[in-house]
């Protein structure tokens, strides 16, 4: 990724984590149509009310990878073979004490998360701690396959995690069907859907890492070298998990909110979010390939190839966003259908949805510039913009929800927090102080 025209490189990069993206939120969507399809509206709420509390678990999923992969980057721009492994054994032994230690705690605390803080409708907090319980079973597998991939995406390889995760969307679609369907296991059988193909994901990227990089065997190591390394992700990741862990608890606490204007807003949030989520796989997918070519440049000191590879991003992605946002106001009621909600949930749903749209140019610049800010070293600064844009949504939907506004403040709160985040990272970029933020 240091040689090459930067826009075709990071494109050459950004497609197919698209398309693993897409997969993963078609994953997501299976789930979603299946469950409120075959079992009903209440289910597809109580699934979507655990989305806060899970995305807290990919917090630390994504944050141990991603920081593996940035440290793994530079120091594969710098040609430090020897670090390189240290960090791979580092990456995977942190990975297994922080999976196994969040896998115990959510079994802890999952009824009074949802009885009492997240204050679940009694018809639907048994099956919201059923699906809960057994996704966090299946959090070890997440983290392998996530710290894999990162590794992967440290070498300038993204194209393994399309081939493993279109197995796993497959397997998570017919399993689906199997278990709900045809068993009649109910939310239960979507969660454990879920986790073997999360299973399947996390083997598949093992064995494409140990056969297109034999030299990078996964291993577990806790040796002197390694806890080093280990340190050095924990570092590295920590912002980065303390900004989407802020992001989970935000939502947990907006969650509370949405139950608390009933079950139409529950179900109509519920869809929509799996509707938003397709919206911004651009802006996430380029946020991971300018990272992982910031890292590998900025270890080779083309400090003005990198910034030459953002603006290339900047440009990308804004067109692709656009597009997206405008076939999404096209068809935002049909898409919305697709999750069996009508009436008052359809029309709360259609509001939420339509807004956002028109202000997520603002979350597509914020995700690039946080990328590149991350690549470089640089991780406070996009968590600092992480809590900004929370504090300024909760404050604001907290404050208008007992107004006329009512339900809307779950989505006029949005793009002021949006603008906010991203005028943070934006002159943080332009100060240049993230030049002094390499590794190496």
């Amino acid at each position: 990724m240091t040689v090459g025209r930067e826009w075709r490189v990071i494109l050459a990069f950004a497609l197919p984590i698209m398309g693993t993206n897409l997969l993963q939120t078609m994953y997501t969507l299976a789930d979603s149509l299946i469950v409120g399809n075959f079992i009903g509206p209440t289910a597809l709420g109580a699934v979507g009310l655990t989305a806060p509390p899970t995305w807290l678990l990919l917090a630390f999923c994504l944050g141990i990878g991603t920081g593996a992969s940035i440290v793994i980057a530079q120091y594969y721009g710098a040609g430090r073979e020897t670090d390189i492994h240290a960090t791979i054994g580092g990456a995977y032994a942190l990975s297994l004490i922080v999976s196994l230690v969040l896998t115990l705690c959510c079994f802890l605390v999952a009824k009074p998360l949802i009885w009492v803080f997240l204050g679940a409708p009694t018809e639907m907090r048994d099956m919201s701690v059923t699906y809960f319980r057994i996704y966090a079973s299946g959090i070890v597998v997440q983290m392998l396959y996530n710290v894999t991939y990162g590794i992967l995406r440290a070498y300038g390889n993204s194209r393994g995690g399309l081939y493993f995760l279109l197995v796993a969307a497959i397997m998570n679609v017919a399993l689906d069907l199997l278990f709900i369907v045809h068993f009649g296991w109910g939310v239960a059988g979507a969660a454990i859907a879920t986790v073997l193909s999360q299973l399947c994901a996390a083997l598949a990227s093992m064995l494409y890492l140990v056969r297109s990089f034999p030299h990078l065997r996964p291993r577990f190591g806790f040796g002197g070298r390694e806890r080093g390394k280990m340190r050095t992700i924990s570092i590295i990741s920590a912002p980065i998990i303390v900004q989407q862990g802020i992001f989970a608890v935000g939502f947990t606490i907006m969650q509370r909110l949405v139950n608390s204007f009933g079950p139409h807003s529950i179900e109509g949030y519920a869809a929509m979010m799996r509707i938003e989520n397709l919206a911004h796989i651009p802006s996430n997918s380029f946020n991971t390939a300018i990272s992982a070519f910031t890292g590998q440049n900025i270890g080779s000191g083309k400090h003005d190839r990198a910034q030459m590879g953002y603006r290339a991003s900047l440009r990308m992605g804004a067109i692709v966003t656009v597009l997206i946002a405008a076939a999404v106001l096209f068809f935002a009621r049909d898409l919305l259908a697709l999750f069996n909600i009508s009436g008052e949930s359809m029309r709360r749903g259609l509001e939420h949805l339509v807004l956002l749209m028109f202000f997520i140019i603002l979350s597509m610049t914020t995700n690039i510039t946080s990328g590149f800010l991350q690549g470089a070293g640089d991780v406070q600064v996009p968590t600092i913009a992480g809590f900004a844009n929370l504090a300024v949504r909760l404050c604001g939907a907290y404050l208008m929800a007992g107004t006329f506004i009512s339900f809307r403040c779950l989505y006029v709160s949005m793009p002021p927090a949006w603008a906010v985040g991203c005028l943070i990272v934006v002159l943080r970029y332009r100060s240049g102080k993230w030049r002094q933020k390499a590794l190496v």
